[in-house]
């Protein structure tokens, strides 16, 4: 072989070794795993109280949370609803992560869409009759906690109508007759208790204005209200 081939050919050989070793990984780096946050239960007494409060019209709930614990410093929140659109169902949904720099925050939960280019406009969902809200608590050294219910929103008018604002999940139902046909009402199951309660759990109802109205029974019979003459408060699980 001459001068001028060999040097071409050895180029190819040393090019090929080159990239060969480029092309290598190096098997002692190791990827370090995220930590899985570790869970942690909380007593009744120590668990947040939830309120999740309709406004006149039902198309925005107020998110409050109060007796947070000093160790948790953020807090995720998603609430999920069905709504209709021309007879179809849709899902839809909403959240956010809320730094904690106070025992209660709250967020207004717009149930539907805001413009404000020009001015605000509003396009609010409709048919809504609950849906489902979780809040994830995240502690200064990543440790969690989580909550999750359903809830049930409907109108003194569609309370009337049914005779009664029930939670089918929980089978929990209040026959009760609203004074007030235009309020609006939410129930759920509590996180947390009643200050002072000495109860394990509770059923609240949250309504738009007063809340009056005659609660005729209860199911089942072992949870008990304090005043049936208003279809809001806590409903203790005894």
């Amino acid at each position: 072989m001459t001068k001028n081939k060999i040097l071409p050919a050895l180029l190819v050989i040393f090019s090929s070794l080159f990239l060969s070793a480029c092309g290598k990984k190096d098997s002692s780096q190791q990827i370090t795993p995220t930590p899985t946050p570790r869970l942690i239960q909380l007593s009744a007494d120590q668990k947040p109280y939830i309120s999740l409060i309709p406004r006149a019209d039902g198309h925005l709930l107020t998110l409050k949370i109060d007796r947070i614990p000093e160790d948790f410093v953020e807090i995720e929140y998603e609430v999920l609803y069905l709504a209709t659109d021309q007879g179809i169902e849709i899902e839809k949904g909403l959240g956010d992560t809320i730094k904690v720099d106070s025992p209660s925050i709250e967020r207004e939960l717009l149930l539907g869409t805001e413009s404000c280019t020009h001015g605000c406009k509003y396009k609010y969902d409709e048919g809504i009759t609950g849906g489902t809200v979780t809040l994830t608590l995240v502690s200064k050294d990543s440790q969690v906690t989580t909550y999750e219910s359903k809830f049930t929103l409907l109108s003194g008018a569609q309370i009337k109508q049914q005779s009664k604002l029930d939670l089918p999940s929980e089978n929990f139902e209040i026959s009760a007759l609203p004074t007030n046909k235009a309020e609006y009402f939410v129930l759920l199951k509590n996180y947390g208790i009643p200050k002072g309660s000495s109860v394990d759990s509770v059923f609240s109802v949250f309504s738009s204005g007063t809340g009056q109205g005659s609660v005729k029974s209860i199911t089942p019979d072992s949870i008990t209200k304090e005043d049936t003459s208003k279809i809001s408060g806590d409903y203790l699980v005894n």
